[in-house]
Formats: C-alpha cells, structure tokens, sequence
C-alpha cells in the first residue's frame, strides 16, 4: 500500500477543494480524512481542532490575493485590494460566509490589511479616520461580495406570487414596479460605482481637506 505523506499544506488544499464543489457542511473531519486516504486522528497532527483547519483554509485563500506595488497612488491602491477581495472571494463562493465574518490573523491577512490602511494613511487620513475609512471600506465590500454570492438580487414579481406570504400588488407598488430589475445588473460596474462613491466620501476626510 501507498503511504500517503501528509502536510498541512496538503490538508489545507484538500479541505479547500472539498468547500469549493460541495459547501462548508461536506467539510467534517472524517470527510476530509476520508477524500485524503487516511484515518481521521492523523489529521490532528497537522491541525488540533476543526476551526484550526477552517482558519487555514481562510488564511490559505487570502494569500491568493495579489497586493499593489507600494509606490501605487492611494486611492488606486485601495481599489486594488479591494476589487482583489472581491476577485477572490468570487472564486470561492463557498467559502465566502466564513471569508466574511473572520478579521485577519495569519499574515496574509496581515498583508492585506497593512497595504489597505497604507493606502488610506499615504492619502492624508489620521489613524483615526483611516480606520473608520477602512471599516466603510470593508463594510462594501463585504456586503457586496455577500449579496453577489448569495444571489439576493433576483428578480421579484409580485403578480406571480413570488413574495412570501399572498399580498396585494397595490400594496407594494414600488416593489411591483421595480422588482422585475433587480437582477439586470452589471455587477463589476456597479461595484466599481461603488467604490466611486466611497472613495469620494472618504477622501474628504484627509487632514487639510
């Protein structure tokens, strides 16, 4: 029998692969032991628990990540590890719940982190308001990744029934009205729009502005 050498990189990579074509409930340990060929407990020597392991896998994804050249213009800069965010989160759509809701720990993260409020200090911010700037920041691109992945905007017709409870169309006009457009979007258009608009709100706040 083939011995099978185990890494954490290999673990990482396999428990990746198995988010990306069957979602984050197909990932338990025995699953994964099982898609790798060994048994479950020689997974722990590699990775203690089972957050370990989801924590590896974020970290592993955020090194994808491709980071601008420090000599980039500020706001350019801060385009770029955002519109990055999205890039990678889009490709892991699966992983995206998890992507969202863990701040940055491994250096990856750390990376990104420092090269996006670099961005915002070298535009004129104080650390202050570089971090509310950040957290704006992240709050779009956060929200915006959740929505594209989680297809919440589809189109909504009221006459069809396609509410959640029978309602009355004239009730909710404007829903009627505008419903059958909600999913006729450019979403790289809009989301380039909408960093348009928070960086024409942010870049206000620099020092001497």
């Amino acid at each position: 029998m083939t011995r099978i050498l185990l890494s954490e990189e290999a673990i990482l990579r396999a428990a990746l692969s198995l988010v990306d074509a069957e979602g984050l409930e197909a990932l338990t340990m025995r699953r994964l032991a099982a898609e790798l060929g060994v048994a479950t407990m020689s997974l722990y020597g590699h990775v203690p628990t089972k957050d370990d392991l989801l924590l590896g896998v974020v970290n592993m994804v955020t090194a994808e990540i491709r980071l601008p050249d420090p000599a980039t213009p500020p706001w350019e800069a801060l385009r770029i590890v955002t519109r990055e965010f999205r890039r990678v989160s889009l490709g892991h759509p699966n992983l995206v719940p998890l992507i969202v809701r863990q701040p940055p720990t491994g250096s990856a993260g750390l990376l990104t982190l420092e090269s996006a409020l670099d961005a915002v200090r070298r535009a004129g911010l104080d650390p202050a308001m570089t971090a509310k700037a950040y957290r704006l920041t992240a709050s779009f691109a956060i929200g915006f990744v959740s929505l594209e992945c989680g297809g919440f905007f589809k189109p909504v017709d009221v006459a069809a029934g396609e509410t959640f409870a029978p309602i009355d169309v004239s009730a909710v006009p404007r829903v009627a009205e505008v419903g059958p457009y909600l999913a006729d979007w450019d979403a790289d258009e809009e989301f380039e729009r909408g960093m348009d608009v928070l960086i024409g709100i942010v870049s206000g706040w620099a020092v001497g502005s």
